[in-house]
């Protein structure tokens, strides 16, 4: 049954806005702890939203990942990914710069959000996912600035959308 959307835009317009606020005090400031939090409210209402088997476990795998890494952000819990694995990592023909766990976080959401983008047909569940993905960019560039440019060079992000198109 699809879920009542009598108020749906006036919540993900109010999201949206918490959602810039957390992105830019969070940049501006470099504390990821309010990208975090300030993205939570469309998280929390991607998985009111979200109806089919997929989308719901990947909107509940965002909440979990969002807890996880916050967990990391405010025990200041460091393990560094490169010096387990060794340095580098390929996926398919792209180079990963690996580094801190915390880093790890966001790219999996952001990850999630385009699975949400692609598969759900609601254009409140896409809203949202959107915003989510644009956060979860946000944190990690709060967390790691140099990893953006990284990901960027290393053509990850390009291969990224065109597989989601």
């Amino acid at each position: 049954m699809a879920k009542e959307y009598e108020h749906a835009t006036l919540i993900c317009a109010v999201i949206t806005i918490v959602a810039l606020i957390g992105i830019i005090i969070g940049i501006y400031f470099k504390l990821p702890l309010v990208v975090l939090f300030l993205m939570l409210p469309a998280v929390l209402y991607e998985i009111y939203r979200t109806e089919g088997v997929s989308t719901k476990f990947a909107s509940l795998g965002m909440l979990i990942i969002l807890i996880a890494e916050a967990v990391l952000i405010i025990f200041n819990i460091n393990i560094n990914l490169a010096n387990i694995i060794g340095g580098k990592t390929e996926i398919t023909r792209y180079r990963i710069p690996l580094g801190d766990v915390k880093m790890l976080g966001p790219i999996i959401i952001a990850v999630l959000s385009g699975i949400l983008i692609r598969r759900t047909a609601g254009k409140y569940t896409i809203w949202l996912a959107v915003v989510i993905l644009v956060s979860s960019i946000a944190l990690l560039y709060a967390i790691n600035p140099d990893i953006i440019g990284q990901l960027f060079r290393g053509g990850v992000v390009e291969e990224g959308l065109r597989r989601i198109r």
